[in-house]
C-alpha cells in the first residue's frame, strides 16, 4: 500500500530526527509525496497533524531524559529543539499537567506517547471499513461566494457553518439554490501552521454583489472522486479514514493539488442517522 508505506517512512524520519531540527518539508521529502497531500494523508492515518505528533513524542522522549538522566532542564529542551526552557515547560505543561521540574523530583508515570506503527492502524481500517460505491465526476470551473475562515482540518468548523446559516440569504447570482459547499483551498495552505483556507457557501453565476464579510472564490475544473458520506457527522472521520486510508492505495489514486469540496443538499439533515452528503476529492494516478 504506497500511502501507507510512504507514512511508514515519515514516521521512522521522524523518530531518527527527534534531537535534530527538521522541518515539515523534510519530513514530508521523507515520505517522497507533496506536503499538500501528505499533511492530510498523516492526518487521517494518524489521527494528529504532523507538528502535533512531532512535538509529543519528543515530549515523550524527553519525560524520560528527566527521570533517568541527570541533564539540566534548559539541555533536555534544547536537545529536543523547543526554542527555550520556558516553551519546553509550557508544551510539558499542557500533556503532563506539571511543570518538568516537579516531575523530575517525584514518582510520577512517563508521558506515554509511544511512536506509531501504521500496521495495526491499517489492519484496522480495513477490518472495519464498509465498501463503499466511488462515482468520478468531471467538473468545470465554477464560483462561490461564502463566509470563510482559517483552520486546521482537525479543528471543528461549527461555527463557520452556523455563520453561513445566517447569511445565506444574502448570497446574489446563486446557480445552485439546492446545494451548499464547503471548500478547503488548496492554493494558500500552510505547510507550516497545517492551517488551510475553509469556505461555507453557494454556487454563484456572478462575482458581482458580494456582500460585505462575505469573500468569492473561484474553483478550477477539475477531477473528483466523490463518496457519500451516510449517518451522523460525528462518525465523518471513518469515511475520510476509508478514503485516504483504503480506497486511495488500493486503487493507485493520490489527491491532486486541487480544492476539495463537500457538497450539501436535500438529503443532508442534522443529527439524523438516514443523512447523506458527498465528499469530492480531486485525484489523479499515482
Amino acid at each position: 500500500m504506497k500511502d501507507v508505506s510512504c507514512t511508514e517512512r515519515a514516521l521512522i524520519f521522524i523518530e531518527e530526527n527527534l534531537k535534530r531540527k527538521i522541518s515539515l518539508e523534510d519530513i514530508a521529502d521523507a515520505a517522497n509525496l507533496s506536503q499538500w497531500y501528505f499533511h492530510r494523508l498523516f492526518r487521517v492515518l494518524t489521527g494528529f497533524c504532523v507538528n502535533d505528533y512531532l512535538r509529543r513524542r519528543r515530549l515523550c522522549e524527553a519525560s524520560h531524559e528527566l527521570l533517568y538522566t541527570p541533564k539540566p532542564i534548559r539541555q533536555i529542551a534544547r536537545e529536543y529543539q523547543f526554542e527555550s526552557q520556558e516553551a519546553f515547560t509550557r508544551s510539558f505543561s499542557n500533556i503532563a499537567g506539571i511543570t518538568p521540574g516537579k516531575y523530575r523530583k517525584q514518582i510520577a508515570p512517563l508521558v506515554r506517547f509511544p511512536a506509531i506503527s501504521l500496521d495495526n492502524t491499517f489492519k484496522y481500517l480495513r477490518k472495519g471499513a464498509q465498501k463503499m460505491n466511488v462515482r468520478f465526476q468531471e467538473k468545470d470551473a465554477f464560483q462561490v461566494v461564502g463566509v470563510s475562515c482559517r483552520a486546521n482540518p482537525s479543528g471543528t468548523l461549527h461555527k463557520l457553518w452556523e455563520t453561513f446559516m445566517q447569511r445565506a440569504q444574502d448570497i446574489k447570482h446563486v446557480s445552485e439554490g439546492d446545494k451548499a459547499y464547503q471548500v478547503c483551498k488548496f492554493a494558500d495552505a500552510d505547510n507550516e501552521t497545517e492551517e488551510f483556507t475553509f469556505i461555507a457557501g453557494m454556487a454563484v453565476n456572478s462575482a458581482a454583489d458580494v456582500p460585505e464579510g462575505m469573500i468569492h472564490h473561484s474553483i478550477p475544473a477539475a477531477n473528483y472522486a466523490v463518496f457519500e458520506h451516510h449517518g451522523l457527522l460525528d462518525k465523518m472521520h471513518q469515511t475520510y479514514e476509508y478514503i485516504f486510508g483504503v480506497w486511495m492505495p488500493e486503487n493507485g489514486y493520490v489527491m491532486a493539488e486541487a480544492d476539495s469540496l463537500e457538497v450539501y443538499d436535500e438529503r443532508f439533515k442534522v443529527g439524523k442517522e438516514d443523512s447523506v452528503f458527498e465528499i469530492w476529492i480531486p485525484v489523479v494516478k499515482a
